[in-house]
């Protein structure tokens, strides 16, 4: 039943495919192999080409078998037509991989697979250089087929369906050809920790992108542990992980309804590599396999072996998917490569170690080294730059002969492990390795159970949220207030008459300013904390795109910016200006009037600004040209959002500082308006403050566009890009604000008021906001100051990570970085707890 649906969806899919399609066809004998189906006037069902062509590739290599087998039985003279057959079987057979690869897909959506391709290929290349996966010399991983004794597998008949079963035993270079050997494209790699499972994904990622040809899957590197199986199925997971480590592809596809990451996974034009299937929380690797034995999509999918092995426990397992094992190293295969990575002077050592392997297989050495993580952790330390070292790393291969030290597995990978650090910073100082050592904890330690180490979520895991809600509160109140205080002191030479005891009161104003700006924010920090929001952003403004847009799509797009933005312009300020005239006392009237005029004013504004930005700032040099109905519900999904939020969330701030500032003052004074008076007052304040803050945020909305493809997309770049993204939208908010206090104040003559006006409120807003509910800000409040204040991470968070990865440490997975290793990740964060216990407990 589930390949009948398969094949139903497939069906559907290929019926709603639009004309232009991209079907490329490679392959020595593809050609030929067509003209034999155009010769023979074979005609393929219009729902089901692809299915139909395999099937009548696979009728040719029944027939030529058949030929195969009746000229063997004929005189010698014919067994070179038979080798002719077989030859032309072998062609046939070779050309079924082939079609089961064809892509049938948009001419446009064809184009995105391959320039994603190639940026995964350069940054794929990059990762293996670094981490010295494409040595000369590389160690030599190997691995068996899997069969039902040692592990739950799904029926003969699914995964080969009807080709005849083969051994997939290989080494590292075949695991992209082992991969093609399978029908429907599933693999399942298990292994021990350490056993070379993710070296193995990204060999198999940059040789599948070396043979790709144009409009194939492209492959990329996805590391289950951050799925969230409770909020994303595994298509929206995929999706929302390309859009995180690419942001170019969140840009909207041809119907505007999805983005390219989401029709990239819909088209199946991704082929993940699922690394890491036991750091999915136990209690959920059951939903976990249903919904990997549920999808379409071809994948490669790692494992340690216990923990597949149970959740697959009274199951079929992964449905469709073929399971091989990875061999342990021979002795002679390990000191090999620690030989070739020794000075020469050492080849003895090794040699006494290799004989105590070989002598001894089941011994602690000869057990410590038999996977490929403790292997090249032994090179690094007692290896070419462990000899050279210093404290822990300053020893050689003769140490690893300890028997007083090393009497057991455990011992030689905990050692090898905790000099890994020191021998990878070798080149400096003592005392600079034990805090590196404990920074390096920390962050294992923060990590927990995750396998991404994600910049803009430092400290949130080792902080509790009242604690992380103080912390953000007080960074913010006093970066509003401080702000205050310097645009009132700038100020005061310019007001006339001198407000009485202004030096002592300009500080007071600050507090007070801070107090109210740190109490809000934190508080909104507090209920948006855990929520998607705080995500670094994928986008920065572009006005007019890097081409120019036609005509007819600027002014569709200009004329209904314009009325959306006229629309909110209009209704807020005349709402205010009625509100300010009643207050007043003013005759009705001239009420109405100011109010109309208030109300023109302030559409006009709104209207111009956002059918400018949201006519010219979204335009790009691939976007189509786009339908009056599509703009209107582009404009809708886009801006109408961002709008309503700022409305609400400037609404709230007007509110609270009408009411709270005249209640400070009345207490001071004794006096005052009354609370009716003042809660009027509040409304009207909060209709204004709601169209100044929501104008911004849905102008930058209009502004966003993708960040390039060419961009680079490691965590460093994310962090820019994210700073960028805040400081225009400073830059935004402080220009709004600029222009609507101009009309207020500036037209008036009242200079300062409108200065303080525009930097008070329109930048200072703008930092509070910033700081408090941005990625960037998370990683400024806690990253940059607190943890580094409590002595948890360096000053320069920044460039110790990139130094991290520099030295191996870390690696690159996308935007996130990662432990070179689970193993490695693991030892440091069990050795800081226990430091950290010690410390409690002295």
């Amino acid at each position: 039943m589930a390949e009948e649906r398969d094949g139903r969806e497939r069906s559907e899919d290929n019926a709603q495919a639009p004309r232009s399609m991209h079907a490329e066809q490679h392959g020595d004998g593809t050609m030929v192999v067509a003209g034999i189906i155009h010769e023979l006037n074979i005609r393929l069902p219009p729902k089901q080409p692809l299915d139909e062509l395999v099937g009548t590739t696979r009728e040719l290599v029944r027939l030529a078998d058949g030929l195969v087998i009746g000229t063997h039985a004929l005189a010698g003279g014919t067994r070179e037509l038979a080798g002719a057959v077989a030859e032309f079987t072998q062609a046939v057979d070779r050309l079924c991989w082939e079609v089961d690869e064809f892509v049938l897909v948009p001419d446009d959506l064809a184009r995105v697979a391959d320039k994603l391709a190639g940026a995964l290929h350069r940054r794929w290349q990059t990762e293996a250089e670094q981490r010295g996966i494409q040595d000369a010399d590389p160690l030599p991983v190997r691995w068996t087929s899997v069969d039902t004794k040692q592990v739950e597998l799904d029926h003969s008949e699914h995964v080969w369906g009807d080709q005849t079963e083969v051994d997939l035993s290989g080494s590292l270079d075949q695991i992209a050809e082992v991969h093609r050997r399978l029908p429907y494209r599933r693999l399942v790699v298990l292994g021990p920790a350490g056993s070379g499972k993710s070296v193995l994904g990204v060999r198999f990622v940059l040789r599948r992108l070396e043979h790709r040809r144009p409009g194939k899957p492209a492959p990329e590197i996805f590391s289950l542990g951050s799925w969230n199986l409770a909020d994303d199925s595994l298509d929206e997971w995929l999706s929302r992980q390309l859009r995180r480590d690419q942001p170019w592809l969140a840009e909207a596809a041809a119907e505007g309804r999805t983005t390219l990451a989401e029709e990239l996974v819909k088209w199946r034009l991704i082929l993940p590599v699922l690394d890491g299937f036991d750091e999915i929380p136990e209690p959920l690797r059951d939903r976990a396999r249903q919904q990997l034995s549920r999808t379409s999509l071809p994948y490669v999918l790692t494992s340690r072996h216990e923990e597949y092995r149970t959740a697959v426990a009274d199951s079929r397992g992964l449905h469709r998917a073929a399971v091989v094992e990875l061999a342990e190293l021979s002795p002679d295969d390990a000191v090999e490569y620690l030989r070739l990575r020794s000075p020469q002077r050492a080849t003895p050592d090794w040699n006494r170690v290799q004989a105590e392997m070989k002598g001894n297989p089941d011994g602690p050495l000869g057990r410590a080294l038999s996977t490929p993580l403790m292997v090249d952790l032994a090179a690094i330390v007692h290896g070419e730059r462990g000899t050279s070292g210093a404290g822990k790393a300053a020893s050689g291969p003769a140490e690893l002969l300890t028997d007083e030290r090393f009497a057991t597995r455990e011992g030689i990978e905990d050692d090898l492990l905790g000099g890994f650090l020191h021998a990878v910073y070798r080149d400096r100082p003592e005392e600079h390795r034990e805090r590196v050592e404990e920074w390096y904890g920390y962050l294992a330690h923060h990590l927990g159970d995750s396998p991404d180490l994600k910049w803009w979520e430092l400290g949130s895991r080792t902080l509790s949220r009242p604690a992380r809600m103080v912390v953000v509160g007080t960074v913010t109140g006093l970066a509003f207030g401080l702000l205050d205080m310097l645009v009132l002191w700038s100020l005061m030479p310019f007001v006339t008459p001198k407000p009485p005891y202004w030096i002592a009161a300009v500080p007071l104003s600050g507090a007070f300013q801070g107090l109210l700006a740190g109490t809000g924010f934190g508080l909104v920090y507090a209920l948006t904390d855990g929520g998607r929001a705080r995500e670094p952003s994928g986008v920065s403004m572009r006005v007019l795109g890097r081409t120019r847009p036609s005509r007819r799509t600027f002014g569709r797009r200009l004329v209904v910016g314009f009325v959306g933005g006229f629309g909110f312009g209009f209704v807020t300020w005349l709402a205010n200006g009625l509100g300010h005239g009643v207050l007043a006392g003013t005759a009705l009237v001239p009420t109405l009037l100011s109010g109309l005029l208030n109300g023109l004013a302030g559409g006009l504004v709104s209207g111009l600004a956002l059918g400018l930005a949201y006519g010219g700032g979204a335009g790009g040099p691939e976007e189509r040209r786009p339908r009056l109905k599509g703009v209107i519900r582009h404009f809708r999904q886009r801006l109408g959002p961002r709008l309503t939020v700022g409305y609400a969330g400037g609404f709230s701030a007007g509110l609270v500082f009408a009411i709270v500032g005249p209640l400070v003052t009345d207490l001071a004074t004794g006096g005052g308006a009354g609370l009716g008076t003042v809660l009027a007052s509040a409304v009207v304040s909060g209709l204004g403050y709601g169209a100044v803050i929501g104008l911004p945020y849905a102008l930058t909305a209009a502004l966003a566009a993708p960040i390039p493809a060419d961009s680079t997309n490691d965590p460093a770049s994310l962090l820019r890009t994210s700073r960028t993204a805040v400081l225009q939208q400073a830059l935004v908010n402080t220009l709004v604000f600029g222009v609507v206090g101009w009309l207020f104040y500036g037209i008036a003559g009242h200079i300062p008021d409108w200065v303080s006006f525009t930097l008070v409120l329109g930048l200072g807003i703008a930092l509070a906001y910033g700081l408090a509910l941005t990625a960037w800000g998370h990683w400024m409040v806690l990253a940059r100051v607190w943890l580094p204040l409590t002595g948890r991470l360096p000053w320069a968070v920044n460039g110790f990570l990139k130094d991290a990865h520099r030295r191996g440490v870390l690696r690159h997975s996308g935007a996130v970085y990662q432990f070179r290793h689970a193993r490695l990740k693991e030892h440091l964060a069990r050795t800081y707890e226990e430091t950290s216990r010690a410390y409690d407990e002295d």
